[in-house]
């Protein structure tokens, strides 16, 4: 206890640093599998896939069956930078085995998300004092949702270390006024939109920055820079689809075409998203914080109001998009609940109330961390194929969706296979399978089937032994982890279920 008590006085980042890397490797050891769909299906299946001479979501023009391919609107900086690691494990060092693969991809996101610890850190001193920047460490390294989606392939979560380089560079070159600051701001903020797009948002408020404060050679070297490194993160557009900036162009296009096709939500959803995840009433004093200093820390308002405000505007909204915002909010709203503390008699007066909210805050905070730190999402979906990968005598799957209009994904990264597979739907029979697969090679010929859902199981085998002409042997029952369980239990939409598998005895 003296030990950590000096480092918190002496070396309170490198306290903080350790304190925030031991729940990310918690995290990066028990948390398998993904969180949300793109995370996963946008990441990892697509980088896997061309390392073994596929292409999982037919983004590459020469596998798309038309005469007139178009661009998919992904960005391949992420991806393909997953899809040369993979490269390096599979076909350098040797390593096959999908779990063991995503042991390393997550303790190295572990790692690199301490960047967004040791810069808010940073950033929260040189503008205050240690004291509010050892508060603000311990809310970035310790806030129950940032260990668990800082291992996750989420482009949200990854684009957040450079926004906060770029944010770090900007006040170095406020107070040195050396242009290599904003050199290396340009460098960063390119990766960041390479990363994710919408870090464009984060870019035009800090140019914005720069020309309110008249650097107007700077906002031309942070300008210019950035754009030669954003072009740079998309240079395979050039070789892919023989011209510049496609996928970006395709993103603009698709998004606007179809800004209400998946969530038309209102205006004010993330001011309630952000007061949640943050915990009330912390996360009130923090948004009462950010918007009392604005001007005074304007450097790290402009670029992120800008970024929350056109999300909040923009009528498809998701929980993940919002991300970015949350460590420039807990920065400057620490920073300016610390002046309403001092300015304002009523809260001077109230020592207790405020406490007493951090005292819940803490207290609530602890116990979702340490529940939600080591979870395995998405277990069944996951363990399922990776059972039917270690089967021996696997050689194609049927997916029962007989329920429903729209089957399940399996993700086939942790199968191993690329093969296209069956599925059954309510209108695509057990029967109409069958039919496709007598007239089928025999490589593709499905000696499993897996039920994906829990919904009228009984039911579902019945009709689907009926239409195949088969018997169907229970070989394995995958459960969903607990927190799986939990989250289908509170919304059943989510895809967290007991899965099914079944060997086909064929009559």
């Amino acid at each position: 206890m003296n030990l950590i008590k000096r480092y918190w006085e002496q070396q309170p980042l490198t306290l903080l640093l350790v304190v925030g890397l031991f729940f990310r490797l918690v995290a990066a050891i028990f948390s398998k599998g993904w969180g949300m769909f793109d995370d996963h299906y946008l990441v990892i299946e697509a980088s896997q896939s061309w390392v073994d001479d596929f292409d999982y979501n037919n983004w590459l023009p020469w596998n798309q069956d038309t005469d007139n391919p178009v661009p998919d609107g992904h960005s391949f900086f992420y991806v393909g930078l997953h899809y040369y690691f993979f490269s390096f494990l599979q076909n350098v060092l040797g390593i096959v085995d999908p779990q063991v693969k995503m042991y390393f991809v997550r303790i190295i996101h572990a790692f690199y998300s301490l960047l967004t610890i040791s810069l808010s850190y940073k950033i929260t001193k040189k503008l205050s004092n240690e004291h509010l920047a050892k508060h603000v460490g311990l809310l970035i390294a310790l806030l129950w949702l940032f260990p668990i989606l800082s291992v996750k392939n989420l482009v949200e979560m990854v684009c957040i270390p450079p926004l906060l380089g770029v944010a770090w560079n900007f006040i170095r070159y406020e107070e040195e006024k050396k242009n290599k600051f904003l050199l290396f701001a340009g460098l960063l903020i390119g990766i960041a939109i390479g990363i994710r797009y919408q870090a464009g948002f984060f870019a035009m408020g800090f140019g914005l920055y720069l020309l309110i404060r008249k650097y107007w050679a700077g906002a031309t070297i942070f300008g210019l820079v950035g754009i030669g490194t954003f072009f740079l993160t998309q240079a395979s557009d050039l070789f892919i689809w023989e011209r510049p900036f496609a996928e970006f162009g395709e993103y603009i296009r698709y998004n606007i075409e179809h800004r209400v096709s998946y969530f038309d939500r209102p205006w004010y959803m993330y001011l309630g998203t952000v007061g949640g995840l943050l915990i009330p009433p912390v996360s009130l004093m923090l948004m009462a914080g950010f918007g009392y200093k604005w001007k005074k820390y304007l450097v790290l308002v402009l670029p992120s109001f800008l970024f929350f405000a056109f999300h909040s505007y923009f009528p498809n909204k998701q929980e993940r998009f919002i991300l970015p915002f949350i460590p420039f909010l807990i920065i400057v709203g620490i920073m300016g609940w610390d002046a309403i503390q001092k300015n304002f008699s009523f809260w001077q007066k109230r020592p207790k109330l405020i406490s007493g909210s951090w005292k819940f805050f803490w207290g609530l905070n602890t116990i979702v961390l340490i529940f939600i730190t080591p979870a395995y999402t998405k277990r069944s979906q996951v363990e399922a194929m990776y059972w039917l990968r270690n089967v021996g005598d696997y050689n194609n799957l049927i997916v029962d969706a007989s329920h429903v209009d729209n089957p399940r994904n399996p993700p086939k990264f942790y199968l191993g296979s690329w093969k296209a597979h069956y599925w059954t739907t309510r209108k695509t029979t057990a029967e109409d399978v069958r039919n496709m697969v007598e007239q089928s090679s025999p490589d593709m010929r499905p000696n499993y089937v897996v039920f994906m859902e829990e919904e009228q199981v009984a039911e579902r085998k019945a009709r689907f032994e009926k239409g195949y002409d088969c018997e169907l042997d229970l070989v394995a029952t995958i459960d969903p982890s607990y927190i799986d369980a939990l989250l289908h239990t509170l919304n059943p939409n989510n895809e967290n279920f007991t899965t099914r598998i079944y060997k086909i005895n064929e009559h």
